[in-house]
Protein backbone atom coordinates (compact mmCIF):
# COMPACT_ATOMS: atom_id res chain seq x y z
CA UNK A 1 0.00 0.00 0.00
CA UNK A 2 1.36 3.25 -0.82
CA UNK A 3 0.87 6.87 0.81
CA UNK A 4 2.44 9.96 -0.65
CA UNK A 5 2.54 12.62 2.77
CA UNK A 6 2.39 16.27 2.03
CA UNK A 7 3.59 18.86 4.37
CA UNK A 8 6.14 21.74 4.67
CA UNK A 9 7.41 21.15 7.65
CA UNK A 10 10.36 18.16 8.10
CA UNK A 11 9.63 17.50 11.55
CA UNK A 12 6.35 16.35 10.56
CA UNK A 13 6.97 14.49 7.24
CA UNK A 14 9.29 12.39 8.73
CA UNK A 15 7.70 11.60 12.15
CA UNK A 16 4.58 10.30 9.68
CA UNK A 17 7.09 8.60 7.36
CA UNK A 18 8.20 6.40 10.73
CA UNK A 19 5.10 5.92 11.79
CA UNK A 20 3.31 4.67 8.71
CA UNK A 21 6.69 2.50 7.87
CA UNK A 22 6.74 0.96 10.91
CA UNK A 23 3.02 -0.38 10.08
CA UNK A 24 4.66 -1.78 6.54
CA UNK A 25 3.02 1.07 4.01
CA UNK A 26 5.48 2.23 1.47
CA UNK A 27 5.73 6.00 1.73
CA UNK A 28 6.55 8.75 -0.25
CA UNK A 29 6.76 12.68 0.66
CA UNK A 30 6.75 15.62 -0.51
CA UNK A 31 7.53 19.42 1.12
CA UNK A 32 5.71 21.39 -1.50
CA UNK A 33 2.33 21.45 -3.75
CA UNK A 34 4.41 21.60 -7.12
CA UNK A 35 6.86 18.39 -5.79
CA UNK A 36 3.12 16.52 -4.97
CA UNK A 37 1.55 17.35 -8.06
CA UNK A 38 4.17 16.48 -10.09
CA UNK A 39 4.00 12.91 -7.90
CA UNK A 40 0.35 12.80 -8.49
CA UNK A 41 0.48 13.09 -11.84
CA UNK A 42 3.24 9.92 -12.41
CA UNK A 43 2.48 7.84 -9.50
CA UNK A 44 -0.58 6.01 -8.05
CA UNK A 45 -1.13 6.40 -4.55
CA UNK A 46 -3.35 4.07 -1.98
CA UNK A 47 -3.74 7.52 0.09
CA UNK A 48 -2.84 11.20 -0.10
CA UNK A 49 -2.26 12.71 3.62
CA UNK A 50 -1.53 16.53 3.37
CA UNK A 51 -1.01 19.59 5.65
CA UNK A 52 -3.84 21.86 4.82
CA UNK A 53 -1.35 25.34 5.00
CA UNK A 54 1.06 25.07 2.08
CA UNK A 55 3.14 27.50 0.69
CA UNK A 56 1.92 28.83 -2.97
CA UNK A 57 -0.90 26.55 -2.72
CA UNK A 58 -3.12 25.45 -0.66
CA UNK A 59 -3.93 22.29 0.58
CA UNK A 60 -7.49 22.65 -0.85
CA UNK A 61 -6.42 23.16 -4.52
CA UNK A 62 -4.26 20.18 -4.46
CA UNK A 63 -7.67 17.41 -2.92
CA UNK A 64 -9.77 19.40 -5.50
CA UNK A 65 -7.01 18.49 -8.10
CA UNK A 66 -6.91 14.79 -6.95
CA UNK A 67 -11.03 15.08 -6.25
CA UNK A 68 -11.40 16.32 -9.85
CA UNK A 69 -9.26 14.14 -12.22
CA UNK A 70 -11.23 10.93 -13.33
CA UNK A 71 -8.09 8.69 -12.99
CA UNK A 72 -7.57 10.20 -9.46
CA UNK A 73 -10.81 10.65 -7.85
CA UNK A 74 -11.47 7.76 -6.08
CA UNK A 75 -7.87 8.38 -4.33
CA UNK A 76 -8.50 9.27 0.06
CA UNK A 77 -7.18 12.20 1.54
CA UNK A 78 -6.74 12.70 4.80
CA UNK A 79 -6.19 16.07 5.81
CA UNK A 80 -3.89 17.11 8.58
CA UNK A 81 -4.51 20.45 10.15
CA UNK A 82 -3.90 23.26 12.65
CA UNK A 83 -7.10 24.85 11.87
CA UNK A 84 -10.79 24.14 13.12
CA UNK A 85 -11.52 20.94 11.60
CA UNK A 86 -15.64 21.39 11.88
CA UNK A 87 -15.58 24.26 10.19
CA UNK A 88 -13.37 22.47 7.72
CA UNK A 89 -15.71 19.57 7.73
CA UNK A 90 -18.52 21.65 6.87
CA UNK A 91 -17.32 24.29 4.18
CA UNK A 92 -15.35 21.56 2.23
CA UNK A 93 -16.44 18.08 1.13
CA UNK A 94 -13.54 16.71 -1.02
CA UNK A 95 -11.67 15.14 1.95
CA UNK A 96 -12.40 11.95 3.28
CA UNK A 97 -11.02 12.44 6.92
CA UNK A 98 -9.83 15.71 8.62
CA UNK A 99 -7.17 15.56 11.55
CA UNK A 100 -6.56 18.65 13.74
CA UNK A 101 -2.78 19.14 15.08
CA UNK A 102 -1.57 18.31 17.56
CA UNK A 103 -2.39 14.80 16.42
CA UNK A 104 -1.51 11.24 18.38
CA UNK A 105 -0.01 8.28 16.70
CA UNK A 106 -3.53 6.27 16.85
CA UNK A 107 -5.17 8.88 16.05
CA UNK A 108 -3.12 9.14 12.17
CA UNK A 109 -3.41 5.21 12.26
CA UNK A 110 -6.98 4.95 13.15
CA UNK A 111 -7.61 7.54 9.89
CA UNK A 112 -5.34 5.57 7.81
CA UNK A 113 -6.88 1.95 8.16
CA UNK A 114 -10.53 3.22 8.24
CA UNK A 115 -9.32 4.65 4.40
CA UNK A 116 -6.96 1.64 3.10
CA UNK A 117 -9.22 -1.31 4.63
CA UNK A 118 -6.23 -2.44 6.42
CA UNK A 119 -7.27 -2.14 10.19
CA UNK A 120 -5.44 -3.79 12.72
Amino acid sequence: MKILVIDDEQEILTAIEKILKKEGFEVDKASSITEAKSKINTSQFDLVISDIMLPHWGGFDLVDAIKENPEKQKTPVIIITGMDTNILESTHTFADIFIPKPFSRQQLLDAVFSLTKTGK
